[in-house]
């Protein structure tokens, strides 16, 4: 249980403690997935074809998406700290492992046990949140978290180049190594813990509550339409932003990175913002639409313009918008799931998130091969739009008649 307060904020000292521990913690190992992610890639890349770069990216993706349901019962039924320190110790094994094995079956082999301790940990975390701040204070967290997470995204692929020329593939992975030993003992440090009750009376016991819980709550699955809709779209422009500024405007690889860095730093910014903008209901649906929209009208924009240097107010805008889109979707399922069933909601989330990326990559290698770059942008960027308004009418409408803040201790659905 959390304690209120009546210092500014609404934070008391340890919680305040606690989530300056995640987001130092989890930033520095973000930091090191950043350093593996290009360390890897880098690794498979020189065979030339690109089903090892996709084969790649599967086998980070699928555990999380296909063990969801699972991972989510179990953070729902054991106590938080002590999953997820032997998550993060089995992270940091498997992280050692891929800086000394660098055949690609290894890898591949690798990277897949190193996710399914991922679908365990991700969801462990979203969880652990709330039982840290309390409701009342969700939105704040989660746009810290989400800055320092957007901070350790921004940097970490660069030093990761870095790295790789200088040392080597398998520097970067000893350091991401490193970063999940730091990560678990920032989370030993933590004050607080979340100790679900998963034979409270009313609970749901089945895996699958979490998918149940969202796709029945009259808010929440629109939501989940419009946000896949939108990270589909989002995917699908990047896959056509290296090709876009490389061939059709003749950019550098430098103005390629300078690009990814505005999106970034437009992405920090618009969590901080976030956290900040109060957590009832029917304004932090509409923020989170409003944004949608605004990111995907950014992205329209760019199709337009006729230099590289056109482009840096557009990322940053739609980073800025992206940024509170992440907060806003965080605080919205967090607020809407019942703490027992948030482990299993967390995860479902976290498994949408993985097969809109999947499909992303295929829609944008399909996209790429009917249509030039700009057009790409276009289609990327009216589809979020319509899905917006499309999926919004409903989310506001069903908003509108909930006026509470949360329905944490609702039944599953309505």
């Amino acid at each position: 249980m959390t304690m209120r307060s009546d210092e500014p904020g609404g934070l008391t000292n340890a919680q305040r403690r606690d989530v300056a521990l995640l987001a130092v913690f989890r930033g520095i190992s973000f930091l090191g997935d950043g350093l593996a992610i290009v360390a890897l890639y880098l690794r498979v890349a020189p065979l030339g074809h690109a089903w090892a770069v996709a084969t790649l990216g599967i086998a980070a993706m699928a555990p999380v998406a296909l063990l969801a349901p699972f991972a989510g019962h179990v953070v729902d039924r054991l106590r938080a700290k002590p999953l997820l320190i032997t998550m993060g110790l089995v992270e940091g094994v498997v992280s050692l492992g891929l800086g000394y094995w660098h055949s690609i079956p290894a890898t591949l082999a690798l990277v897949v046990v190193l996710n399914v301790s991922v679908s365990f940990s991700m969801p462990g975390y979203a969880a652990l949140v709330p039982a840290i701040v309390g409701d009342d204070n969700i939105s704040r967290a989660n746009g810290t978290l989400q800055a320092a997470q957007g901070v350790a995204f921004v940097l970490g692929p660069v030093l990761g180049g870095l790295l790789v020329g200088w040392t080597g593939q398998s520097v970067p992975l000893y350091l991401d190594a490193l970063s999940f030993v730091l990560g678990t003992i920032g989370t030993t440090l933590l004050h607080a813990d979340r100790r679900p009750s998963p034979h409270a009376a009313g609970s749901d016991q089945r895996m699958s509550a979490g998918v149940r819980h969202v796709l029945r709550d009259a808010v929440l699955a629109p939501i989940v339409l419009d946000f896949f809709v939108f990270l589909l779209a989002l995917g699908m422009v990047n896959v056509a932003e290296v090709f876009f500024v490389i061939r059709t405007l003749h950019g550098t690889p430098l103005d390629y990175g300078a690009l990814g860095a505005a999106f970034g730093a437009g992405t920090i910014l618009g969590s901080l913002v976030a956290g900040r903008l109060g957590q009832d209901l029917y304004p932090l649906v509409r923020r989170l639409l409003a944004m949608i929209v605004l990111a995907g009208v950014s992205v329209s924009a760019i199709s337009f313009v006729g230099v590289v240097a056109e482009i840096f107010p557009f990322m940053a805008v739609a980073g800025v918008a992206v940024g509170v889109v992440n907060v806003a979707t965080m605080s919205l399922f967090t607020l809407r799931t019942p703490e027992a069933l948030r482990g299993r909601a967390f995860a479902a989330v976290n498994a949408l998130v993985q097969a809109a990326q999947v499909g992303a990559y295929l829609l944008g290698g399909l996209a790429m091969g009917l249509f030039v770059p700009r057009s790409v942008y276009r289609l990327g960027g009216v589809a979020s739009v319509a899905a917006a308004i499309a999926c919004g009418a409903l989310a506001l409408r069903a908003a509108r008649r909930q006026p509470v803040v949360a329905l944490v201790s609702a039944p599953d659905g309505f």
